[in-house]
């Protein structure tokens, strides 16, 4: 049980943060769309994912 609940906020950490990169990225694929959209597609699925497995893992909704 805990082991899942420090798992899903790990995961939701880190998906924000990889977020946060992906955003930068944007940023740059603008300016160097060759360069940087490979790397922002990467990190935005990653963020994603890991926003995902956070719910998926998150008890506390269930149990409302």
């Amino acid at each position: 049980m805990a082991l899942k609940e420090f798992m899903s906020s790990l995961l939701f950490i880190v998906g924000w943060f990889v977020l946060a990169i992906s955003a930068y990225l944007l940023y740059w694929a603008i300016i160097m769309p060759i360069l940087a959209i490979i790397p922002f597609l990467i990190s935005l699925g990653t963020g994603l994912l890991c926003l995902y497995c956070s719910r998926k893992l998150d008890v506390r909704k269930k149990a409302n």
